[in-house]
């Protein structure tokens, strides 16, 4: 005797069962891969992939410029070197016009405040510059006033040496490029020397040294800041990121201004 009070359900097909609904794979949908087709006008990620050797855009860039891809250091390079070729540009011609206005210079030695503001403005613009150096388009706004400050008051400083010696101090700046050594040894010793030379600057403002020694002074400060261009051409390329091209210019800039004051006070040493 059976133990079930009804009979089980007949799993045999019967004339009463239904066939399943067969639109889905009449449709040919579930004969379309998940990942994408391969038709040429799907843009399923599967087929979407990078050709042999090229790679995507997001593994191109490296933490440092050193680990980016080749493209990308070429475009770094271009870009520090447009922007300072553009800021010793603007340099020659606003610093120029001022060393050669006698107006003007009449005017700031009748007026100190003129001389001292830009000087001091560089630095707070140069804080507020390393802040916002990711926001566009105020990066290249600070960028600029940074520069024409800059030139104004080394065209200040170089309307006291004779033409003669500033074109030979121009021309005489040297042009670095980036280098495959390793240079990161020389920033404790470029470090030391910087002090030292500061150092003897505010003991010079007491105690004024003589002309041998001035000559001295000039000739280490060439020795240094040629150091600074080589040190900080390499630091850049193996430091910083991709973006931040503006800090490397600016960075490289500096060298050469300073490189070209201490050639200035050598030349003028030698000169007289």
């Amino acid at each position: 005797m059976s133990q079930y009070p009804v009979p089980p359900p007949s799993y045999g097909t019967t004339g009463t069962s239904q066939k399943p609904n067969n639109n889905y794979f009449d449709n040919g949908q579930a004969r379309e891969p998940l990942l994408g087709s391969s038709s040429s006008n799907s843009a399923g990620a599967y087929f979407n992939q990078p050709a042999q050797g090229d790679l995507p855009d997001d593994f191109k860039y490296g933490t440092t410029v050193s680990d980016s891809s080749p493209e990308i250091r070429n475009a770094f390079i271009r870009k520090v070197y447009t922007i300072l070729l553009c800021q010793i540009l603007a340099t020659v011609i606003v610093g120029g016009g001022i060393s050669q206005s006698p107006s003007t210079l009449f005017w700031v030695q009748t007026h100190i405040w003129a001389f001292y503001v830009p000087l001091f403005g560089t630095l707070i613009n140069l804080g507020v510059l390393y802040w916002k150096r990711h926001s566009h388009p105020l990066n290249f706004v600070l960028l600029t006033t940074f520069t024409l400050m800059e030139a104004f008051t080394l065209g200040i400083v170089v309307a006291f040496y004779e033409n003669k010696i500033v074109l030979q101090a121009l021309f005489a700046d040297p042009h670095t490029s980036l280098s495959q050594y390793d240079f990161s040894g020389m920033g404790p010793f470029l470090f030391g020397a910087l002090i030292a030379m500061v150092m003897a600057g505010f003991v010079q403002i007491f105690i004024p040294f003589g002309k041998t020694m001035d000559l001295v002074f000039a000739f280490g400060g060439c020795l240094l800041f040629s150091g600074y261009i080589v040190y900080d051409t390499y630091m850049i390329n193996a430091k910083l990121s991709p973006d931040e091209f503006i800090m490397g210019a600016i960075s490289l800039y500096l060298d050469f201004i300073n490189l070209f004051l201490n050639i200035l006070r050598l030349l003028n040493n030698l000169d007289e």
